[in-house]
């Protein structure tokens, strides 16, 4: 597939190196997201090649598509770079080298449901743009699977999208009744709206990298137990649904070989809880 001046080829999945910002235009802002200096230091294990990850998006999508993004992104919402991280904190778990394709494949999905279930709280024009932005989004996510042959995944990510929109239906339906969910109903719902999508994420990436089946597992349970854990901070839920989920995600992360990646995969995870989770997520401040 020709990208630009250059071809793309996804099958061989690009790998760029280099950590020259002079010589590495990569290293520096994109189009889309804008880094005001450095991401706290949980994130440094992957932040190079997080930013790889959004340029490569940047190149994948259409202008109009880049043109969106830039115009509805809130310039410091991070959040739409966990699911990518997590790609590639697990593939750190067991290849040197990150792949990008899957990081790219989990954003387009949280970015297309995002904006899709943002537009049902809005009206007119706005509403249309938020619609159509979902929309075109998933549409580059298709063509991208097609592109690079995984049709393979386009079953599991079906399967992934609707449980997420179940987990979105869900928190519309408690806020329209008017009532306070019980502890089993929010369990529920943070599990389809954040656990699923954050398990799927570090299975794939750890699917990508070569893992196993029973290691593909063992961070799936991880990034379900993250997300519901996430969910509940972001959500403001009670300390101890937050305290008790990721204490039971690295619990599970801890049956895995101890190495610096698996150290930097619960330095991650306890920094992310441990911050606000605001659309200022990942601001320096936050790590002070």
């Amino acid at each position: 597939m020709k990208i630009g001046n250059r071809m793309f080829d996804y099958k061989q999945d690009l790998t760029i190196r280099g950590s020259c910002p002079d010589k590495n235009p990569l290293l520096v802002e994109t189009d889309i997201l804008h880094w005001s200096g450095d991401l706290p230091s949980c994130w440094q294990p992957v932040e190079r090649e997080l930013k790889i990850t959004v340029v490569q998006l940047e190149e994948i999508l259409r202008p109009t598509g880049r043109s969106l993004l830039k115009q509805l992104l809130p310039p410091l919402d991070f959040e739409f770079l966990l699911s990518p991280a997590l790609v590639l904190f697990c593939e750190h778990l067991f290849a040197k080298e990150g792949k990008y394709l899957p990081a790219v494949f989990m954003e387009l999905i949280f970015l297309g449901t995002r904006f899709l279930n943002l537009a049902g709280q809005l009206k007119g024009k706005t509403q249309q743009l938020y619609t159509l932005t979902g929309d075109l989004l998933f549409s580059h996510l298709y063509h991208l699977l097609w592109e690079s042959g995984q049709l393979s995944l386009l079953e599991g990510f079906a399967t992934l999208i609707t449980v997420m929109n179940e987990g979105f239906a869900k928190k519309e339906e408690f806020r329209l009744k008017g009532y306070l969910p019980g502890e089993e109903e929010i369990h529920q719902w943070l599990y389809k709206q954040f656990g699923f999508f954050y398990g799927e994420s570090c299975a794939l990436g750890s699917r990508f990298a070569g893992g196993s089946d029973s290691e593909q597992s063992i961070l799936k349970e991880f990034g379900i137990d993250f997300g519901i854990a996430f969910g509940a901070k972001r959500n403001g839920c009670s300390f101890s649904l937050v305290e008790k989920s990721l204490e039971k995600g690295l619990i599970s992360l801890s049956l895995l070989p101890e190495s610096q990646g698996r150290r930097d995969l619960e330095f991650f995870a306890r920094g992310i809880i441990a911050v606000p989770c605001k659309a200022g997520l990942g601001n320096k401040e936050d790590d002070q």
